[in-house]
């Protein structure tokens, strides 16, 4: 099994122009999963579009944590809903193709 690539805060925070401190409040807030090598904090690829999704967030509507969770929350309930009518429309689609 490979190992999973990680990306070091420090170089995420430079990049994205944002405080360590926040990456860390999101962690405590279980909103993010980070790995900790020695003494480097460091973040999953895998996770890096949704905390860059919760990045936006933050800055472009100055949300705070419970914020980007209730937004977070609302999203996926939206998701799974355009997902349960796409399958509805499809099941319609069939039967009244017969």
């Amino acid at each position: 099994m490979a190992a999973p690539k990680l990306i070091a805060v420090k170089e995420f925070c430079l990049h994205h122009q944002v405080k360590t401190d926040l990456i860390l409040e999101m962690y405590s807030h279980e909103m993010l999963e980070l790995v900790w090598i020695k003494r480097t904090v460091y973040i999953p690829e895998k996770n890096l579009p949704q905390l860059e999704k919760m990045i936006r967030l933050h800055r472009d509507l100055q949300l705070n944590l419970e914020g980007i969770q209730t937004v977070l929350q609302l999203l996926h309930s939206l998701e799974k809903k355009e997902a349960e009518l796409q399958k509805l429309h499809n099941l319609l689609e069939f039967y009244t193709a017969v």
